[in-house]
Order: C-alpha cells, then structure tokens, then sequence
C-alpha cells in the first residue's frame, strides 16, 4: 500500500469513474485500474462494484477512504512542513480551538503571527473542548487549545496558561462597593449561566457547589455574549472569563465584583500521543503565551 496508491483509491471514491480519476491524476484509466486492483489484493476485498462505466464505493472502500484522505493529508502537510523549515515562507496550521478561547484569547496573536508569516494559511476551528479532541484524535486539526478537563484519556496534553474567571454584574449593583466578597454573599442572586454540557458551565457549577451555594439560576444561555448583554440590562450576575469583558469593563457597561474562591482555569495544548508539533506551531505557541503574559 503505497502513497500513489491512495491517491487513485481517493480520486476514484470521489469522481466514481475510474476514467475521471484518471484524468485528474494524469495517468491511464488501466494504471488508475492496476493501482485499485492492488489495494483491492492486499486488504483481501473489494473497494469498488463495478457496473460497465458506474462505480459503486463498497463499505470497505469507504473505510480505507477515509484513512487514505487523513494519510495524504498527513504527507502533504509533511511536505510543506519540510519545505518551509527554517524560514517559515509557506505552510499552514490548522488549529481546533474551544469557543471562548477563539473569541477572546487567539485573536492578538493571530494577528501578530499573520504579520509576520503571511505565508503560513492558519485555519481556526471554533467548538465545545470536548469536540476540540475528537478534532485532535481524528487529524481534522495539528493541536488544539482548550480548557482542562477535557475527559479524555487518547490525548497527551500540556499546560499553556491560566485563565481568570471573574464574577459580572451591571453598573450601580448592590455589592460594587464590597472590597472582600464570598461566593455565599451572592446566595440572593439571580444567576445567568451557560448551557449545560460545556467546559465552562461544569467548572461554574463545581466551583459553587463546592462553596456550598445553590445559585437560583434565571436563565440558561447560549454564550458569553448573550449573557454579558443580558447582565449588563440587570438581569442577573454571572461568571465569564475575565478577558471576555475587557472593553465592557473599560467603557462601564459591566463591573467586576471582588469575589474571592473563583479558581483559575488551566488551558492546554492537546496533540494526539505521538504526534509533533510543526516549527510554524512552534512559534504561534510563543506568541501565544508570550500575549498572553503581557496581558496578565
């Protein structure tokens, strides 16, 4: 089973015509022929049905289909890895990102990276932490950037920085002048949190059940912005990265209450065991931190 190989089963399942694969390889329909028949003897069944000119992909075709792609995908990258060592003209990360951190964390040092290696095509995928490692597991991405826990036990991770959690409420509420405040201080509160099942939402509510505090929750809501909005018209208090507030805070739309007892969280880097991180990875990782840093 070689590369090329893989190539003809991939441009057959595609066009389903031996003839149209062909002509996309550059090569003969009998070569594009010998390259399936190959495949075909060495897993010991069929990848394709044929019906004179129609092809059929067979449940073992799509199979080795799907890992021919992830493979070819692996070299090609494997390639523009090895052709952009060293100077970093050209190559591509592709980076499986939980939401919160692609929204608020990732911009500054995307930008600051595009700037200075606008030949590297980053691509980012935005999605619940637990989808950012089957993204990992799958090869659908190079690494991801999500929040601990991650509840999964095929990956390695690695820490890459903490990030503050802070505790919203409008302009004018009744604790903004309290210097020292307790989760209990806030057992009146009415509360707006994310929806069940998200890394964030998990961490909120074990951090106040182990304070002991059953919140009275108004609302369930879809994301950080919908429930900055909503806090900030009054409708309750909640708990949201602090870098998710930063302009909100600066411009008085939202306030910080001094609350102490709210755990950092740990964000890290998640690669499949085995896997490597490219020298375009490498510095994106610097910067990230390095931005990160600098922003406290």
């Amino acid at each position: 089973m070689d590369i090329e190989q893989m190539r003809g089963l991939v441009e057959v399942a595609r066009e389903r015509s031996f003839t149209k694969a062909a002509g996309k390889l550059f090569l003969t329909q009998p070569a594009v022929s010998l390259q399936i028949k190959a495949l075909e003897e060495e897993v010991g069944q069929r990848l394709f049905e044929r019906h004179g000119k129609r092809v059929t992909i067979t449940n073992a075709g799509r199979l080795l289909w799907d890992r021919a792609e992830q493979i070819l995908s692996l070299v090609d990258r494997a390639r523009e890895d090895l052709a952009g060592l060293g100077s970093l003209n050209t190559g591509h990360l592709r980076i499986g990102t939980s939401d919160t951190n692609c929204a608020y964390v990732l911009p500054p040092s995307v930008r600051s990276f595009r700037a200075r290696y606008p030949g590297i095509d980053i691509r980012l995928t935005d999605r619940m932490s637990r989808e950012v490692v089957r993204l990992v597991v799958e090869g659908s991405v190079d690494f991801g950037i999500a929040t601990m826990p991650v509840g999964h036990t095929g990956v390695v991770t690695s820490p890459l920085f903490e990030r503050r959690d802070v505790v919203i409420a409008p302009p004018g509420h009744r604790l903004a002048g309290r210097k020292r405040l307790k989760i209990m201080d806030l057992v009146e509160e009415d509360w707006l949190m994310l929806e069940t099942g998200s890394t964030s939402r998990g961490l909120v509510d074990r951090a106040l059940q182990e304070a002991g505090l059953r919140p009275s929750i108004a609302m369930e809501l879809g994301s950080i912005e919908v429930i900055k909005k909503f806090v900030s018209i009054g409708l309750g208090i909640a708990v949201v990265p602090e870098v998710a507030i930063e302009q909100e805070r600066a411009q008085g739309e939202l306030l910080c209450l001094k609350v102490q007892g709210i755990p950092p969280r740990q964000v890290s880097l998640i690669l499949r065991p085995g896997g490597y991180l490219s020298p375009a990875a490498d510095v994106f990782l610097d910067t990230l931190r390095k931005d990160v840093g600098a922003r406290g």
